[in-house]
């Protein structure tokens, strides 16, 4: 009792669980394209917005450039007054940490520098040859504007106290002669601009890193440009999971490693807002010391954390499955109990009803055999009486007209013409009744003795029938291609007659002007045999006499004797015992025809 029990319940919860599980990993995956939707697009919305930046700055320091300097411009000296309109509009840049004119020689003209943060003052110039910023600015064109890298502001070679994080934004300007004068060099405070990057409201860690995975900035840590402090090891524990080899090549992904799902996006300067605006001042273009790129990660617990809910529900379902399919699966089996007791009356009268059901399907099938044997003796029986009659008609007539003639005859000679004619036509008539004896012959055959036939011997016998003249010329070759099957079980007497008959047709009607052959070709198909003749004869017209081929009395040939009989004769015997043949023919090229046993 328990066994079936249990075999009843794991039959019903089986595929419940199995389609539960479908449906589990179904919404697990859908989660996760959610998580990695939402991932990319964090990291790509923070491009677009250090993008923007980006932008910005350029445009700032394309508003430098674009003014055209008197010649060996002294901002400190003479041409102190063409610059304080200028000047006056610096004080009031927040964002702007430095301002400062470079001459060729990395000579610093003018040095402007913020006051902690606020308004921007005159400070003692620095001698900035040596500095990347500088060297790459210097390979400029008009037009052009290099963007150093983010990092720590420096010093006379020391890190500025607090960290001040920094982007140098660098152009050439020009005397109104169109002569380079220098660079223009702008220091933007980076602490805002970097906040928003790395803060976002979701749960996961965002990175700011550079072309070579360099953590600018991150949400794991209170520093930016944390690989410049000492604490750096303490306060970014794990992140050298940057270095995974799905990031090394700093191209655009989304993928999965190590239970965490990472996004990482490139900063494009051809995408932002700010591009699309009328007042944008924009470079010819836009060089940069490294690529910056977003990167997102949401730990292996947070995506744990997130797909809680589905397995919560998993849970709960297969609770409530549970219990529900144990009372399912104790009622069915009470109901089996019954109606086995009922199966069991029942069974012994159904084997009963099977045993005749197959006896009936026996007997059956041994009527749909008999009739169809039937109807096509009755199809033969109808066409040859209807040509029997139909060919008696013409000779009795004829015999009527020649007995009346002879009544009326006195002269012994016309007595005597008209004997002749009349001994034809009993010929005619002893001919026809001898085919309906023959003929009547075969249908009688109720019970015909089949045997195993080596069919290559009964043609080398049938063979044996004719004359040596006929058969063995060497303009006339039988040739055999038995290699499919060489013997079959059939009425010796039967394919006996139908041998004759095609032997005898590719000799009555050879094409005397080559050599002729009749073939016999053995084959298979949909697993019957197959038996193809095929001969190089006269052949006949087969569209135009298709349909009367193997029909009684029909003739394709007037020059050439024969009766019309053999077709029909080799149809009728196969026919009766379920074999079938069919012909296809092309004038002065040869008959093919085709037997399925």
């Amino acid at each position: 009792m328990l066994k079936k029990f249990l075999g009843i319940f794991l039959l019903l919860y089986i595929p419940l669980l199995v389609l539960s599980l479908l449906m589990l990993a179904g919404q697990r995956r859908a989660r996760m394209v959610e998580f990695y939707e939402e991932e990319t697009s964090v990291a790509i919305n923070k491009t677009y917005f250090l993008s923007d930046v980006c932008q910005y700055l350029a445009h700032n320091t394309m508003y430098w450039t674009s003014i055209e300097y008197p010649k060996n411009f002294d901002p400190l000296g003479e041409d102190r007054g063409f610059l304080q309109p200028y000047l006056d509009v610096l004080r009031d840049l927040g964002f702007y940490d430095q301002f400062r004119i470079i001459d060729l020689n990395g000579e610093e003209l003018l040095r402007y520098q913020s006051n902690q943060g606020r308004e921007m003052e005159l400070a003692q110039s620095q001698n900035k040859v040596h500095r990347e910023y500088v060297r790459e600015g210097l390979k400029l064109n008009k037009g052009e504007v290099y963007l150093s890298r983010i990092n720590l502001n420096r010093e006379n070679g020391e890190i500025e106290r607090p960290y001040k994080p920094v982007l140098r934004s660098v152009g050439p300007i020009y005397d109104s002669n169109n002569i380079r004068l220098g660079l223009v060099v702008i220091n933007f405070r980076m602490e805002d601009i970097l906040k928003p990057i790395v803060s976002f409201r979701s749960k996961g860690n965002t990175y700011l890193v550079d072309s070579d995975l360099t953590v600018i900035t991150a949400s794991t840590t209170k520093y930016s440009i944390p690989n410049e402090v000492e604490k750096f090891q303490d306060s970014l524990k794990g992140i050298y999971r940057l270095e995974d080899v799905g990031l090394k090549n700093l191209r655009d992904t989304t993928y999965i490693s190590n239970g965490s799902i990472w996004s990482l996006h490139k900063m494009d300067l051809t995408k932002g807002s700010l591009r699309n605006s009328a007042v944008f001042n924009e470079p010819e273009a836009i060089k940069t010391a490294t690529d910056w790129a977003v990167v997102r990660e949401l730990p292996e617990e947070e995506i744990s954390n997130g797909l809680w809910p589905i397995y919560q529900n998993f849970m709960v379902l297969h609770l409530f499955s549970i219990i529900a399919l144990t009372g399912i699966a104790y009622g069915y089996l009470k109901y089996q109990q019954t109606k086995l007791q009922l199966v069991g009356e029942l069974k012994d009268k159904n084997e009963s009803l099977v045993q005749k059901k197959s006896e009936l399907e026996m007997i059956n099938k041994q009527v749909k055999q008999s009739n169809l044997r039937l109807k096509i003796r009755n199809e033969q029986l109808e066409q040859f009486s209807y040509l029997i009659s139909h060919n008696l008609r013409s000779p009795v007539t004829n015999m009527t007209v020649i007995l009346d003639m002879l009544k009326k005859e006195k002269d012994i000679i016309g007595v005597q013409t008209l004997l002749p004619k009349l001994e034809s036509i009993a010929d005619r008539v002893t001919s026809l009744t001898e085919d309906v004896r023959y003929y009547i012959s075969i249908l009688d055959r109720n019970e015909v003795d089949l045997k195993e036939i080596d069919l290559r011997q009964l043609i080398e016998k049938v063979r044996g029938d004719f004359s040596e003249s006929a058969v063995d010329d060497e303009n006339f070759k039988i040739v055999y291609d038995l290699k499919e099957w060489d013997t079959l079980v059939f009425s010796k007497y039967y394919l006996k007659s139908i041998i004759h008959s095609f032997l005898a047709n590719a000799i009555r009607f050879r094409n005397k002007e080559v050599d002729s052959y009749v073939i016999f070709r053995s084959d298979f198909e949909k697993g019957r045999r197959v038996l193809y003749v095929e001969d190089n004869g006269l052949g006949f017209d087969f569209k135009r006499h298709k349909h009367n081929v193997f029909k009684l009395y029909r003739r394709f040939h007037r020059d050439i004797s024969g009766k019309g009989m053999g077709l029909f004769l080799i149809k009728t015997l196969l026919e009766s015992l379920d074999a079938s043949v069919s012909v296809k023919s092309i004038v002065g090229k040869g008959t093919i025809f085709k037997i399925i046993f």
